[in-house]
């Protein structure tokens, strides 16, 4: 099934200098985060409201649509980077079209 001499020959001509160099290999700690599964934590709507207020000190969500285009894409590009908020979500808060979210 698996031709370990292959596998083997990559760190050492030698079989037990290989087996070696391959434990070693295998052993050594890395700070991959590719498949660690993080756990993201959705924030409620009111928490959502509050973080963007906080951000951008609008009292009423509703203005946004209001906004010129480029001023509007702007906020909604920083009210997708907030962690724990979904595209969804923030077009609800907003009062806007998810489509606005995703393309912004």
């Amino acid at each position: 099934m698996l031709d370990s001499e292959l596998i083997l020959g990559i760190f050492s001509k030698e079989k037990t200098s290989a087996i070696a160099r391959f434990r070693e290999f295998n052993e050594v700690e890395n700070d991959d985060k590719c498949l660690d599964c993080k756990k993201i934590e959705r924030l409620t709507d009111d928490q959502a409201r509050a973080e963007i207020n906080r951000i951008f000190s609008i009292t009423e969500m509703a203005q946004i649509k209001s906004f010129p285009k480029s001023k509007r894409d702007e906020i909604i590009s920083k009210v997708k980077e907030i962690e724990g908020l979904t595209h969804r979500q923030a077009a609800r808060i907003l009062g806007i079209s998810p489509n606005l979210i995703f393309k912004a």
